[in-house]
């Protein structure tokens, strides 16, 4: 895993970004969620993070927990290995950015990139209901899909300091003179180590 961390890969991407109602509700935010069908989704809120599931275009948090996106949402990240949907709030409105990898020729352009595993916070582990919390003695706490730890058992996460790992893809970019940086990055999956 560690060994090909900085390889650079191509891949055939489209990406679509704009701005968008005021309203979270709307067609275009619906219609995108719908697209990915089946992951997950990472939400950014004045008071917390709340990660969930989408099945079906249908979103579901732990305790079904549906925040007031107008008024609380940051950002939020609906993502799955090929696609993933970026809303963020700018000012009064709200953005979005869609990339969807491995697309047909005539949908999408030749990109380069660097897959990247971050090591994320949280080495406590706790079954709640079809979630797990992830929790540290520094405070860190976070209610994430079991999905995420797949066949471990919480035993063996806990006796072992298991840790999530966050899997992103970040794609290159050139300059007016041919000089390389990040234009864009987004979540792939989420798993233990």
């Amino acid at each position: 895993m560690l060994d090909d961390i900085y390889e650079i890969g191509t891949i055939r991407s489209k990406v679509e970004a704009k701005d968008m109602d005021n309203e979270l509700n709307n067609d275009a935010f619906i219609q995108k969620i719908k697209e990915v069908d089946k992951g997950y989704i990472v939400c950014w809120l004045d008071y917390a993070v709340l990660f969930g599931i989408i099945q079906s275009g249908e979103i579901k948090f732990y305790n079904n927990e549906l925040p007031d996106f107008n008024k609380y949402l940051q950002k939020l990240r609906v993502f799955n290995e090929k696609k993933e949907l970026y809303i963020w709030r700018s000012g009064n409105k709200f953005k979005f950015r869609y990339r969807e990898d491995g697309v047909s020729d005539e949908d999408g352009e030749i990109v380069e990139y660097i897959d990247a595993d971050q090591v994320m916070y949280g080495s406590k582990f706790e079954v709640k209901d079809e979630f797990i919390e992830v929790s540290e003695k520094r405070g860190i706490r976070y209610i994430v899909p079991k999905e995420f730890i797949g066949n471990s058992s919480i035993e063996d996460l806990n006796k072992n300091e298991k840790r999530l790992v966050l899997h992103t893809r970040n794609y290159i970019g050139y300059n007016e003179i041919g000089q390389a940086g990040f234009v864009d990055s987004r979540f792939l999956k989420i798993s233990v180590i």
